[in-house]
């Protein structure tokens, strides 16, 4: 869908050997994450972030065409996390993932999920949230599955797809029950979730289920 027109200036292409300020961009990301976690989506605007950060708008409108632009970029500092090692177990992979996911949905604040179930309300940002940060995560997730499998760590007959939904939906079920999630909650909900997951050894117990 094309953007609606409006008297913004023309955005420009930086020209070559004028490296754009990583201060700026820096100083952006921060204001827009600050938004988020203590205002909701709602207020991560170029207005918004200008007033936050401090950067003028024109130096914002030269990096970003629009507000879902200057969402992407600032999620992609949440999203943008180091995929556990292949050579780890599995079990450590699932719980280092769980553990990242944890850190970005606390950097952004409960708000922005609240605003996953009320998507009616900023469907824009529900859609952005969801690419930039939960689609990325679960498809690292689905990967340790697809290894484990092959490696023969994991069973090839699970539902995966449900496993990731358990790993992932017990955080917010706990923080809704408790009001927040203990430090131990990522190796807790891996350690219940590997014997459902886990190949049965030749010898050891028989077949799997």
């Amino acid at each position: 869908m094309s953007e609606p027109n409006d008297d913004r200036a023309p955005v420009k292409t930086p020209s070559a050997g004028r490296p754009r300020s990583g201060e700026a961009d820096r100083a952006i990301a921060a204001a827009a994450l600050r938004l988020l976690a203590e205002r909701g989506p709602a207020r991560v605007t170029v207005e918004g972030v200008a007033e936050y950060s401090g950067v003028a708008k024109t130096t914002i409108y030269r990096r970003y065409r629009n507000r879902r632009e200057l969402l992407h970029a600032s999620l992609r500092s949440v999203a943008d996390l180091p995929e556990p090692s292949p050579s780890l177990p599995v079990a450590d992979r699932l719980a280092v993932l769980l553990e990242q996911f944890r850190e970005g949905v606390e950097s952004v604040g409960l708000r922005v999920v609240a605003t996953l179930f009320l998507e009616a309300e900023d469907p824009e940002f529900a859609e952005t949230f969801r690419q930039c940060v939960l689609t990325p995560r679960l498809e690292l997730l689905r990967r340790v599955f697809r290894d484990g499998v092959a490696a023969g760590e994991l069973r090839p007959d699970a539902d995966y797809r449900r496993v990731g939904d358990m790993l992932f939906g017990s955080y917010f079920a706990r923080f809704a029950i408790e009001g927040g999630v203990d430090r131990e909650w990522a190796r807790a909900v891996v350690s219940l979730a590997m014997p459902l997951i886990e190949r049965t050894p030749p010898g050891q117990g028989g077949q799997a289920p």
